[in-house]
């Protein structure tokens, strides 16, 4: 299988040379589908291409009206999102990594940022508890290639370099096949948590705040996001403190829209 990327809006409109691309695919608590919806809300980001294969899965997705393809390219001239709610196979992953980094390459991007979600190992030492919000989320970088320089931006935005652990999927592949490339790679990796089926919005809020500390030209205002994930919380702890024998409240969580 193999993808081909494809332009579309006005020439000229879309990523520009020295531009910051990001990924987003599924992952742990959804934090990256988080990020990258909020983003493209938030920063009025326009789709500007698609990926496009023969094999591809028949799948329209509908937003706010507008039938999109399943893994497209959001941008303007300094960024560019590459995005999908639905994760790849193995196959479909390398091939997908080969055509990001052949676009990257073709528009002269300066950085891949590949953002991954990651559930953190629990304390065998402790026993289980009920979900409490994290006062801080953790957020790792791993870099395809050894640059002092570059690391030292990624610890100044409090992205603490990954010593050992496993990354797979769009993310992995990237940072393989970038080995020895032109255009450096970094998967940004956040703790996220995977709680009734529902989107961690603060891990998605910290991927974002993150971004804003290496970017600032963004400037994206992650509160109201940080506000929704209190208010599923609420609900979440309300749940489990319920005792079996009664029913279940009537109204669905407070923000529990499926990206935020």
């Amino acid at each position: 299988m193999e993808y081909t990327w494809k332009d579309e809006g006005a020439a000229g409109s879309g990523i520009a040379a020295g531009s910051v691309l990001l990924s987003a695919f599924p992952s742990a608590g959804l934090a990256t589908l988080v990020a990258g919806h909020y983003m493209i809300r938030a920063l009025k980001i326009p789709r500007v291409g698609r990926f496009d294969s023969p094999d591809i899965a028949p799948i329209a997705v509908v937003q706010g009206g507008e039938v999109n393809p399943t893994v497209r390219v959001y941008g303007r001239k300094d960024l560019g999102l590459v995005l999908s709610e639905f994760p790849p196979t193995p196959p479909q992953a390398n091939a997908l990594a080969r055509a990001i980094l052949a676009g990257a390459e073709a528009r002269k991007a300066r950085m891949i940022i590949c953002l991954e979600g990651v559930v953190p190992h629990p304390d065998e030492a402790e026993p289980e508890k009920s979900p409490e919000p994290d006062p801080e989320e953790h957020i790792w970088a791993a870099f395809s290639n050894a640059d002092p320089a570059l690391q030292k931006t990624f610890l100044a935005a409090r992205a603490r370099p990954l010593e050992d652990g496993v990354i797979g999927g769009v993310s992995g592949a990237l940072l393989v096949q970038s080995i020895g490339r032109p255009i450096p790679v970094v998967a940004l990796l956040v703790s996220a948590r995977v709680a009734e089926g529902l989107p961690d919005h603060r891990a998605g809020a910290a991927l974002i705040e993150t971004l804003d500390r290496l970017m600032p030209e963004l400037r994206i205002d992650t509160k109201p996001l940080r506000e929704q994930a209190e208010q599923i919380e609420r609900v979440l702890r309300a749940a489990l403190q319920r005792r079996p024998t009664e029913a279940p409240p009537e109204t669905t969580p407070p923000g529990s829209e499926m990206y935020g």
